[in-house]
């Protein structure tokens, strides 16, 4: 067997690997970069695209989807496999695509073709987030996706006592200080503080992810929401409901939503200004969005960034003037969390991916590769 690393090793994006054996040969994921110049599409020849039998996509963020089009474009002809949640979220048409959380429950296996066995898992990350453990012959490799146990919102199928030859583990925010757990106690702390002030908070979140993590500790605080509808649509919708936690259901269902735009425009009159209001644009590429930002500080808030920002985003803009801070809500692992799963599981060979650092671990079991790279097993 071999995993060919098309992308998303040694840098952050781009997202894609290639598994080839004998009889069978699929695709994990097919990311776009966004961060370097030059081509964005994963290290893929036409050979290798045609070849492939299937695609697994573990979420619908465009670092893991972006070039299902290209590959499409590029000889692309077999099926796709994802949750439910992650096709109606993909833009553009699918072809033959199957929901796994059609087949079978989280954790059993099922099989495809002849030769290829498959097991898939809730990842914590958002709404459809999967890990997927293959097996063929004798030979098994894992997926984390993009991977947290400690999400305030999303269910994980938690990653313990599986064999693997190689796992390929989410490892996003590399040598960085703080565990899951601690960031997500930092945040929640965080969090507290602001919402004792008499002013609004504003989120830009990305379309899927993080905003349910908002919105849980908003509930928490007591803080009215003012959310983008599409965001509430989603998390409210009954069919994604096996996504969310129990607690966090049940926290809905004592939550209004109030429209964003109303809530800004209404603060210079309002007797209590706190408000947690959010919009689906991380970066604020919005015109209108950024306008906001200034209307919420000129009512005594706060702009709250809770993920990555863009190199030359509006987001990043404000961050290193000063008019907005960064409280981080854990979506992925670091180096403490995926040695971890290690310590947990029975991987034979570990391959951080997703962080654009160069990782090197005294644990010999750790390998590091970059994009380009082919390993055997």
């Amino acid at each position: 067997m071999e995993l060919y690393i098309a992308g998303g090793c040694a840098e952050h994006g781009r997202n894609c690997f290639l598994v080839k054996g004998k009889k069978v040969s699929f695709l994990v994921d097919a990311g776009l970069m966004k961060e370097k110049a030059g081509t964005p599409y994963p290290h893929l020849t036409d050979e290798q695209i045609a070849g492939a039998d299937y695609l697994f996509l573990t979420h619908c963020h465009t670092d893991h989807t972006g070039a299902l089009l290209w590959l499409y474009e590029h000889g692309f002809r077999g099926r796709v496999y994802a949750s439910r949640a992650t096709l109606d979220m993909i833009n553009g048409s699918i072809r033959h695509a199957k929901a796994v959380d059609e087949i079978c429950g989280p954790r059993e296996q099922f099989r495809v073709g002849d030769r290829l066995r498959v097991r898939w898992g809730r990842s914590g990350h958002c709404i459809g987030s999967v890990w997927f453990r293959f097996r063929v012959g004798d030979k098994t490799i894992l997926f984390s996706g993009d991977y947290t146990e400690h999400s305030l919102a999303y269910r994980c199928d938690r990653l313990r006592d599986i064999r693997a030859d190689i796992a390929v583990l989410d490892c996003a925010y590399g040598r960085d200080d703080g565990d899951g757990k601690t960031l997500k106690n930092a945040f929640r702390g965080r969090m507290r503080e602001l919402a004792a002030e008499d002013g609004p908070l504003m989120f830009p979140v990305p379309a899927h992810g993080r905003g349910a993590d908002v919105i849980r500790e908003l509930a928490a605080c007591r803080v009215r929401t003012a959310a983008d509808p599409g965001l509430c649509a989603e998390i409210q919708n009954p069919e994604y409901r096996r996504w969310l936690r129990k607690s966090f259901r049940e926290d809905l269902q004592g939550i209004s939503f109030a429209n964003p735009e109303k809530t800004v425009q209404a603060l210079a009159d309002a007797e209590d200004r706190r408000a947690g209001i959010l919009v689906r644009d991380s970066q604020l590429r919005d015109e209108g969005n950024r306008e906001m930002t200034d209307r919420v500080l000129g009512a005594g808030g706060h702009i709250v960034l809770t993920g990555k920002q863009d190199p030359a985003s509006y987001a990043r803009l404000l961050l290193k003037s000063g008019r907005a801070e960064f409280d981080c809500i854990p979506v992925h692992q670091n180096t403490a969390d995926m040695e971890k799963l290690m310590r947990t599981n029975r991987f034979r060979f570990v391959i951080p991916y997703h962080c654009r650092q160069e990782l090197s671990f005294d644990d010999r079991r750790v390998l590091t590769v970059r994009t380009g790279d082919t390993v055997r097993f």
